[in-house]
């Protein structure tokens, strides 16, 4: 398998669809798998890290990631405890994740990650890393995804954390922002939800964020989604906000992993230059928008995923919307 030029790490599980009186449908997922396999979809090569149980779930997991094209070289086999599920329920289109199963367990596989089976190879052939703040939760998953960002920033790789803030997988909710906070100061490029910005900045506002993390420090970029409203973000010394385009709402859940894959995507296509330039980066996030958008018209984080040819196909169908050539 080729060299992989983006790395996700963290959690892969399998969220749950209650819809009654339908019985539950279960769609493989976790924020950085389901980027992974954006990515793919979009033609970039990429490596999913992490870790899933020894058990049936686990080896339906590695084989829908190997079949997409996921490289999963760095995935550990934890014995002794399951694969996670996550119910989720949905309320006209949009999600609650209203608990874990196997009921009654409190550990997880993808609480197990310890990074052994990452080699320096894979770590050298890489231009992006991406991790959200699940991980963070619980031990020893923490440790390993803390150190993999302090090798990859040494190695001058891009770092882009999605928060994807979920109470429900940490003991002790209250206490995760003053653990998150620094943690998003490694990032190269961050997206928050509006009410994650709220939550651990006290406001909204991409450019309050950006200097809250990182002062005035250059080539950095912050962008803050709001479900279907408008995104807003500060890039470098530019600000901007994008409308994503209305698409008929099926299943919201992985819009914002479709984002950050769409949004990975066009940055591979640019240069630290063009990071700079205001109209590539409102082209570049526009590209994403439609990404995620289009992922909310059917049902499941992964297998609503478009393809590159279907982002292209509806580009050629919506002139309007001014993107960066795929």
């Amino acid at each position: 398998m080729s060299q992989p030029t983006v790395l996700c790490a963290g959690e892969v599980l399998f969220d749950c669809l209650e819809v009654p009186p339908d019985p539950p449908q279960c769609f493989l997922g976790g924020a950085p798998a389901n980027v992974a396999c954006g990515l793919v979809k979009l033609g970039v090569r990429a490596a999913f890290l992490g870790a899933v149980g020894d058990d049936a779930l686990g080896e339906q997991a590695c084989a829908e990631l190997t079949a997409l094209g996921v490289n999963i070289e760095a995935v550990e086999r934890v014995a002794g405890v399951p694969t996670r599920q996550v119910r989720v329920q949905l309320v006209g289109g949009d999600r609650q994740f209203v608990g874990f199963a196997p009921a009654g367990t409190s550990v997880f596989a993808d609480m197990q990650f310890y990074g052994q089976q990452v080699s320096p190879s894979l770590l050298a052939g890489a231009r992006f890393f991406v991790t959200g703040t699940l991980g963070l939760a619980s031990e020893p998953t923490a440790t390993t995804i803390e150190h993999l960002v302090q090798q990859l920033r040494q190695r001058e790789t891009l770092i882009l954390i999605d928060a994807n803030w979920r109470p429900i997988f940490w003991p002790d909710a209250s206490a995760a922002p003053e653990r998150i906070r620094p943690f998003l100061a490694q990032a190269h490029f961050l997206k928050l939800a509006k009410e994650e910005a709220e939550l651990f900045f006290s406001d909204s506002d991409p450019q309050v964020v950006y200097r809250a993390l990182w002062g005035m420090a250059p080539d950095h970029a912050v962008v803050i989604t709001d479900g279907d409203q408008a995104i807003r973000y500060c890039w470098h010394e530019n600000q901007g906000e994008l409308q994503p385009p209305a698409m008929p709402v099926v299943d919201t859940t992985g819009a914002g992993d479709g984002f950050v894959a769409g949004w990975i995507a066009q940055l591979l296509q640019g240069s630290p230059e063009n990071y700079r330039d205001s109209q590539w980066q409102a082209a570049c996030l526009e590209f994403a928008t439609v990404v995620g958008a289009l992922v909310t018209t059917k049902r499941g984080a992964i297998a609503a995923q478009p393809t590159l040819a279907e982002v292209t196909q509806w580009l050629r169908d919506h002139p309007e919307r001014k993107i960066l050539t795929p």
